[in-house]
């Protein structure tokens, strides 16, 4: 996806360059061609603007699907922290001697790959 809109502003100065063209171009052309060479311009030009406006929009959606992620992701967070839970001195002792021993383990289990 970063690809696609990186390459949105090398297009964008491409079609600078090819209206800049135009432009001189028309100046020295007989009317018949300038006539066709606006018109294709004009059309170029409503086209790209069309995949400005599409790109816009997927950028708003992938926004705004992250921002509803994170907010519910908040409002879960709170809803568990904001739970009163009960522990007694003893639990809390096997847990932290729980803990301890796993990571011992993983030390030595790092220590080994070396």
């Amino acid at each position: 996806m970063q690809e696609f809109f990186k390459d949105l502003d090398e297009m964008e100065d491409k079609l600078k360059g090819m209206r800049d063209a135009c432009s001189f171009l028309v100046t020295v052309c007989d009317e018949d061609v300038m006539a066709m060479m606006t018109r294709q311009v004009d059309e170029t030009d409503e086209r790209w603007q069309a995949v400005r406006r599409a790109a816009a929009d997927q950028s708003m959606d992938q926004y705004s699907a992250g921002v509803q992620y994170v907010s519910q992701w908040c409002d879960s967070l709170e809803t568990e922290l904001s739970r009163h839970v009960r522990v007694d001195c003893d639990e809390m002792i096997a847990r932290n001697n729980s803990l301890e021993v796993s990571l011992v383990c993983s030390l030595l289990c790092i220590c080994m790959m070396k």
